[in-house]
Order: structure tokens, then sequence, then C-alpha cells
């Protein structure tokens, strides 16, 4: 996994807004617990939010986004990306309870320079998910597992995952949650990258409409090349944040506080490092009872720290906006 260009970072857990009464609602808790690192902090606002369905057996969601990053940094560094969800979703069954499925396929077009100029020239990304979780909800909480299948097409890429998570409310209005992940990226021909990560957080309930959380993530990988050195590879992150709903809109405002370093694991050498803060602002409007519109607007800034202990700074802008089926 390429850390030098952090990509948005998929993880939210809206603690608290559903903190479990009933074996439902705690499984509803769940449920934004699994979701960690497979959607949007804008699309998780939408599925929060959601209003249940009663007619039918299947229910889940559809969706579609574009996603446009740019990545600027004061060593001569000027690329980006455009990416199409071109589908999306996660399905859960009547006859199926705690089960639910999903897949996800997008297509990122990697450019160098500016939007607007831009040239088309570093090749195009094909991105195939599919995953299935299981949760079993209780009246404290709940506890699940999940298992997830992704490739990637420009590297060759194969990664297979595992992860249980689960959350634990200590009172009416705060729950702890969390979920241990790990997965194994296989670059045909080039390198494997084995790589585990933890989050667990904090939630609060301030009001029936308005929560806030604050989760820390540790993640430790060693990227293993077909030839040549092993490399290390950690990132430790603080992330706090808050959510309100007015009804039919929701928003969040949320941030990263992170570290990411790289060192070579047979001689310890320093390779690369990365201090950054992340701000981002989410929101959810629904347009009827089944179709939602969201969007997210964040923006990171990093310094940087190469192997020759030389610093220069960078920043990467993001922007979010699609649409989402509820049935």
């Amino acid at each position: 996994m390429n850390k030098t260009v952090v990509a948005m970072s998929l993880a939210l857990i809206f603690s608290g807004q559903a903190l479990a009464e009933t074996e439902q609602e705690a499984e509803n808790q769940s449920t934004l617990v699994r979701l960690e690192n497979e959607a949007s902090k804008a699309e998780l606002l939408t599925a929060t939010n959601a209003p249940a369905k009663e007619e039918g057996r299947l229910h889940g969601t559809l969706g579609t986004n574009i996603e446009v990053e740019r990545v600027i940094r004061d060593d001569g560094v000027n690329e980006g990306k455009l990416k199409y969800t071109l589908a999306q979703g996660s399905f859960r069954h009547d006859d199926l309870p705690g089960w639910d499925f999903g897949f996800y396929s997008a297509r990122e077009e990697l450019f160098n320079g500016n939007l607007k100029h831009a040239d088309y020239d570093r090749g195009v990304n094909s991105i195939q998910e599919i995953w299935a979780n299981r949760s079993y909800g209780q009246a404290w909480g709940s506890v699940g597992w999940g298992v997830k299948l992704a490739g990637e097409s420009i590297d060759k890429r194969t990664t297979p995952e595992v992860k249980v998570f689960g959350n634990y409310n200590i009172t009416d209005r705060l729950d702890i949650h969390g979920y241990a992940m790990y997965h194994v990226e296989y670059n045909r021909g080039s390198s494997e990258f084995p790589y585990w990560e933890i989050e667990p957080g904090f939630g609060y309930k301030i009001a029936d409409n308005m929560g806030a959380w604050l989760n820390f993530r540790y993640q430790e990988g060693t990227l293993k090349p077909k030839s040549g050195d092993n490399f290390v590879e950690t990132e430790t992150i603080i992330k706090p944040g808050i959510w309100y709903s007015w009804g039919d809109l929701s928003a969040s405002l949320w941030g990263e506080f992170g570290k990411f370093e790289k060192e070579n694991d047979q001689t310890g050498a320093h390779e690369w490092s990365e201090d950054y803060w992340k701000l981002g602002i989410s929101a959810n409007y629904a347009l009827n009872s089944s179709w939602r519109v969201f969007g997210e607007v964040s923006y990171k800034d990093i310094k940087f720290e190469d192997n020759s202990n030389s610093e220069f700074d960078g920043y990467i802008p993001l922007f979010i906006a699609g649409i989402n089926y509820s049935f």
C-alpha cells in the first residue's frame, strides 16, 4: 500500500446515534461499526438516517458518486485522481438476521498537473470489492465478524481481509466501540503487504439529534518486495468528530491527526515520514423516503521527511458528491 499519496480515510463510526436499548437497536449500532472503511463519512450519514423499509424482505442501499482528489507537494509533485463509483450496495434479508452483504465497483483516472489542464498519463485503475458480515446483537451492544475480497487493476492487486468488530453501551448515552482488521495485499509479481489495524473509540449521544465520537487508530504492515529489502509502515491517528441532524438534513464536522512512518526492516533506517492534520465536513439530504444526496469536502495538510532528512510540505484537498437509493 503506497501511503506516500494518502487517500481519503473511509473511517467513521457514528457512535451514540443508535445506542442499543433493544436487540434491533444493538444490531443497528453494529452496522455502523462494520461499515468502517467501506463508506465515506457522508455515506454513513446517509446509512444511519435512511428510513426503515417495511415492505419486502430484502433491504439495502444502492448508490453512486464522484470523487476528486489533488496532491500538491513542495518537492514538485502535482497529481490527482478522478474516481467514479460506478455502483455500490449493501443488502440484508429478513430471512438471514444478522447478515449483510455488499459490493463496490469504481474506476480511477490518474492525472498529473492541475485538474483543468491535466495530463491523464498515469493510467486508469479499476477497483472491485465484495464483502459479507455477521453480527450478533445483544442488550448491551453487539459483536461480529466480516470478510472482504478486493482487487485493483493498476498494480494487479488482490486483497483478502478479515475483521472483528463490536460495541458496548456503558450508559444510555456513552458507548465504547471498535474493530480489528487483518489483510494481505498481493501485488502480482512484485510484492506482498501483510497489514493489520485496530481502531477503538468512544461515542457520546449529546441529544437525540446530536452526538460526538473520538476514535484512535493504529496500523502496521511490512512491505515485502520480490527483491530487495522489506519496509515496515506504521500509522497512528486520532479521529474526533461531531454530528447533528435537522431532520431531512444531517451533517458532521470531523478531523484526523496522525503520523505515518516507513523504515527499512533490515537496517532500521528511516525512509519516509508524514505528520498531518485533516479537517472535513460531510452532509446528506433526503429528497424523499428513498433517495438521498450526499457530499463531503476535506483538506489535509502534511509535513514530509524523506530518507535524506529533507523536509517539505504538501496538502490534499478532496471533494465527493453522490446519491443513494434505499429500499
